[in-house]
């Protein structure tokens, strides 16, 4: 769990931005911000390089079209069941993940908020996927042990995401479940980081527009 402890490092500049003045040294701190996610995502794809002596972008077909629209369906279908169950039982009507997200953004000046939203949607999508799909998932058991590669890639996706019921970790571990199943359907990765990208960016309109 090296590598994703690493990926916490960028978003100490988006941490450090707002308590500067000077515009020249917050330019320096949202280029050192994609530098280091530049540096998190090269280090994450040289591991699953080593694991898989796959390429992380293959040619486009019409079947992972497919998977990724329905992947999309199926977790949006699953968000909503289980977030009415969590309302329902523990009287949240969200996350607290997408609550500290829904705050960071409240908090947050332009120059943050425009960073955050690259970090959300395209930098956490890739960096996770990489880490949970790419190298846990490849990492330990063997090829034909879909289930529980699945199993132990979902299980530590959902714990790294803030929840406090069992609903809401259900909600991440599902969403885990259809990215490791559409990675392991297609045979690229590539497909669960478009999956997860369209997951984000719907779920960052939906906090930006609420």
């Amino acid at each position: 769990m090296l590598i994703y402890i690493l990926t916490q490092v960028p978003s100490s500049f988006l941490v450090v931005i707002p308590n500067v003045q000077s515009v020249s040294s917050t330019m320096m701190l949202a280029a050192a911000f994609f530098l280091a996610s530049a540096i998190v995502i090269y280090i994450a794809y040289r591991f699953v390089f080593k694991y898989t002596q796959r390429s992380m972008t293959q040619r486009v077909e019409l079947r992972d079209i497919w998977y990724i629209v329905g992947g999309y369906v199926i977790t949006v279908i699953s968000d909503n069941v289980l977030m009415a169950l969590n309302n329902l039982i523990y009287h949240q009507s969200d996350t607290p993940n997408n609550q500290m997200i829904r705050d960071s953004f409240m908090d947050a000046n332009w120059m943050v908020t425009v960073l955050l939203i690259v970090e959300i949607v395209l930098i956490t999508p890739i960096t996770e996927e990489l880490i949970f799909r790419g190298v846990l998932f490849n990492l330990f058991f063997s090829p034909n042990r879909i289930g529980l590669r699945t199993l132990l890639s979902t299980s530590l996706f959902a714990a790294v995401h803030a929840t406090d019921t069992i609903f809401g970790f259900l909600l991440y571990a599902f969403s885990g479940i259809v990215f490791a199943t559409v990675y392991a359907k297609t045979g690229k990765l590539q497909n669960a980081m478009a999956l997860h990208v369209v997951m984000n960016a719907a779920a960052t309109v939906a906090i930006l527009l609420s």
